[in-house]
């Protein structure tokens, strides 16, 4: 992983002894910003219900509460936070009682630097690769689109660069737009280009998670809060620390919650359900919904007060029936992400013509069911029209060949031949910068070459 000079990690020392104390925030000083000191087990177990740390230093021999209590405590409230034993104690069953507990590893004192900030490195990546682990596993049944950023229009190359202006600051963003136009992606394109972007993204779906349980997946809960609480659960909030906390479809969030989203945004402090500590989260957050939220006021469903503190920085994103340009790329990358890197797999004109002329009533999430049908029933290499399953390619490929207007079919090829061979020659012939242009992949290019018999410079 290795840390950058001034890294904004969060360390708690628990240490009796001043001396040590100060030795080790010396060892600590350049690289990791923010360093807490504890004297005893209160004082450590205080800062531990209050503040989230990436890493905890603990003595084992602390006045007051034992260092194994304040371990107890770190592992039922915060066990995601690794704790590394500083022992200068020759009694070794302590430290295996330690490590039995949960303890990530332990050092004798005093620490010698280099290992001290190697085991503090490998133990932030642990906590790092675990809470990646437990997003991603209660993400499973929230599932999104992928978040990678197609598109090649003049629309969309504004958006992305209002989205890069908008990752400079650290203010709260509010993205609209219709169901499956790209919310996610944008949030995360933010996240990506932003000074967090090291720290996790966190994507929770508002609409998706029922509301007697979104309140527990936000927050978390303390153990016996409810009778299915048999420990205590850390919310996504808690995960998403130091980084960026998504909350999409925020307007189906009840009203009767919507009074705690609106003081957590404000303040970035929560309680967990059950519990009576206030926590604060150092997190950016990123709004997002399909509503219109004036409407949804006007009819007692959404705050006006929530509404005024979300509508900082906002971002409309257009539908993919706006930008018809974005289609065939959106589609080929469905194509490569479906069958293995294409598999020389490409769209028929009468396909693109279909894919340009349909209104995507589902934007990009329709987009990608429509490719992973029509490649689950095409076995040529060559997407048809009709293998898309949408009315008007339907219509366009039934006609009888008595119908004049079948002839349109040969004209878009021909228009599509040609302008394939005009973008070619634009660009001096080269395949990759016209496949780019053309918004299609180096293998779509080289089959619609083979296709209509277009010789290349090097052939």
């Amino acid at each position: 992983m290795g840390m950058k000079q001034g890294t904004s990690y969060s360390i708690l020392i628990v240490e009796d002894d001043e001396q040590y104390q100060e030795l080790l925030k010396e060892n600590l000083r350049g690289t990791y910003a923010h360093v807490a000191v504890a004297p005893d087990g209160v004082a450590a177990i205080n800062q531990i219900n209050t503040t989230f740390f990436d890493a905890i230093l603990l003595d084992l021999e602390l006045p007051r509460v034992s260092g194994l209590e304040v371990l107890s405590h770190v592992k039922d409230h915060s066990p995601s936070t690794p704790v590394i034993i500083l022992t200068g104690s020759l009694d070794i069953r302590k430290v295996v009682e330690a490590m039995k507990m949960g303890a990530y590893d332990y050092l004798t004192k005093p620490p010698v630097t280099d290992e001290l900030l190697v085991t503090l490195e490998r133990a932030i990546e642990f906590r790092t690769l675990k809470n990646s682990a437990a997003i991603a596993e209660r993400a499973k049944q929230f599932s999104s689109m992928d978040d990678s950023v197609i598109g090649v229009s003049k629309l969309w190359m504004e958006m992305l660069d209002r989205a890069r202006n908008f990752a400079q600051s650290d203010l709260l963003v509010f993205l609209t737009g219709e169901t499956g136009v790209g919310k996610e992606v944008l949030a995360n394109y933010i996240h990506r280009h932003s000074f967090r972007k090291d720290q996790p993204f966190v994507s929770v779906d508002c609409g998706a998670i029922p509301d007697n349980l979104i309140e527990s997946e936000l927050f978390g809960h303390e153990k016996g809060a409810f009778t299915s609480a048999e420990g205590s659960k850390e919310g996504l909030v808690e995960l998403a620390h130091g980084g960026t906390l998504f909350l999409d479809e925020i307007g189906h969030i009840d009203p009767k919650f919507q009074q705690k989203i609106l003081k957590f945004v404000e303040t970035k402090t929560f309680r967990r359900i059950g519990g009576t500590k206030l926590k604060t989260v150092d997190v950016r957050i990123i709004a997002a919904t399909n509503k219109n939220i004036p409407i949804e006021i006007d009819a007692g469903r959404f705050r006006s007060d929530l509404w005024y503190r979300l509508n900082v920085m906002k971002l409309d994103i257009p539908p993919l029936r706006q930008r018809p340009d974005d289609i065939p790329a959106l589609a080929e990358y469905f194509c490569r992400k479906y069958t293995h890197n294409g598999s020389g797999t490409y769209f028929s004109p009468s396909a693109l013509q279909a894919l340009r002329s349909y209104a995507w009533p589902g934007n990009a999430r329709e987009l990608q069911s429509t490719i992973q049908r029509a490649l689950a029933v095409s076995f040529t290499g060559c997407i048809e029209a009709r293998d898309l399953g949408l009315d008007s390619a339907e219509v366009a490929v039934t006609r009888s060949s008595s119908d004049p207007d079948v002839s349109v079919l040969t004209s878009l090829k021909d228009a599509e031949k040609n302008h394939i061979v005009k973008v070619l020659r634009a660009h001096d012939w080269n395949i990759s910068k016209a496949a780019k242009i053309l918004g299609i992949g180096r293998n779509t290019l080289h089959a619609k070459l083979k296709e209509y018999g277009i010789q290349t410079k090097t052939d």
